[in-house]
């Protein structure tokens, strides 16, 4: 989505600016979960937080989680070839935390408490199926058609329908009435575009709230957009490989529709929200660029490297502990 810049500007300066907590307060320090060695997708749901793991050996993932900042442990599913598992994690109708993904080209739902995981055979089709959402047991996720992207919403019994088609949508997120998803294009005529939408599932309304505009020697990206529960909105990453400035992890909130800002990183290639305590959790890589995703050997260049100062190599995933939101735009 992004070129790659290589430019060393390490994680963990960058994250210590996102872990603020009132001045009469102790700051809550990033907590590193797990030192990867490949560019990989994170995703949380409250105190639950799901990542892919390189095998070197066969380039395959394996998934892993971490559960109250806890130790990282695998997750016993077949593992994912060639590239990270393109992984969300949200709720069943009744409640309890479940996962959604793609292996193969088709989409498929694990159970995170039980470990089960099966086949969403409702919502798969010939052609390939990528970046599945799920929330309250409604799952989205992005199919190809031709040249067009439809963006299908549905559930595991009932089938999908369209909610939006376009030359390039590059993710989706589910709430609880809304989908977030970002679109890519052209503002004029030597000018990219990231947008970032919000749709209303009930009244189809349907309003771009964000933007990101490349020009010159920078390239803006806006990523994936994580579900807050509370307040309800949702929260991204903006990312400017170039000057270096404006670099944000942004939240919108559906109430009033507000956008807030709180510091980030160029290098960010994706956030997650996990709760007001754990915070959000991100990875990177040099450059910031999501197309890094296993498609660049040399996007985590320091790995096995840490700075004397301790800071974050690229790739590691690190909690960023409770943010606030006072930056301007």
């Amino acid at each position: 989505m992004s070129r790659v810049i290589t430019r060393k500007l390490f994680l963990g300066t960058a994250v210590a600016g996102l872990a603020f907590v009132p001045a009469a307060a102790a700051q809550a320090a990033p907590t590193t979960l797990a030192p990867e060695e490949a560019p990989t997708r994170v995703a949380a749901w409250e105190s639950t937080v799901m990542w892919s793991r390189q095998d070197p050996a066969t380039g395959s993932y394996a998934l892993m989680k971490s559960v109250n900042a806890g130790a990282p442990t695998p997750v016993a599913v077949p593992k994912r070839a060639g590239r990270p598992f393109d992984i969300d994690l949200g709720t069943s109708r009744s409640g309890s935390t479940v996962a959604v993904y793609t292996r193969g080209g088709d989409i498929y739902r694990l159970n995170v408490a039980s470990g089960v995981e099966a086949k969403v055979s409702r919502l798969s089709s010939p052609k390939v199926e990528r970046s599945p959402t799920i929330q309250h047991g409604r799952i989205a996720f992005i199919r190809r058609n031709g040249r067009v992207d439809e963006l299908r919403v549905g559930t595991a019994t009932t089938g999908s329908h369209v909610l939006v088609r376009g030359a390039s949508i590059l993710s989706a997120e589910l709430g609880e009435r809304h989908v977030a998803y970002v679109t890519e294009g052209r503002s004029g005529a030597m000018l990219g575009e990231s947008q970032m939408h919000i749709r209303n599932l009930a009244t189809g309304s349907d309003k771009m709230v964000y933007r990101a505009r490349s020009g010159g020697s920078n390239h803006a990206s806006i990523f994936r957009a994580s579900y807050v529960a509370r307040p309800e909105g949702f929260l991204w990453a903006r990312t400017n490989v170039g000057s270096g400035s404006g670099n944000r992890l942004v939240r919108y909130t559906l109430r009033g529709g507000k956008l807030d800002y709180a510091a980030g990183s160029m290098s960010l290639i994706s956030t997650a929200w996990a709760n007001e305590t754990l915070g959000a959790v991100t990875t990177s890589v040099s450059g910031g660029s999501e197309s890094a995703n296993s498609t660049k050997p040399g996007a985590c260049t320091d790995v096995g490297v840490r700075s004397t100062d301790g800071s974050v190599r690229y790739c590691d995933i690190v909690l960023t502990g409770p943010l606030s939101f006072g930056l301007t735009s």
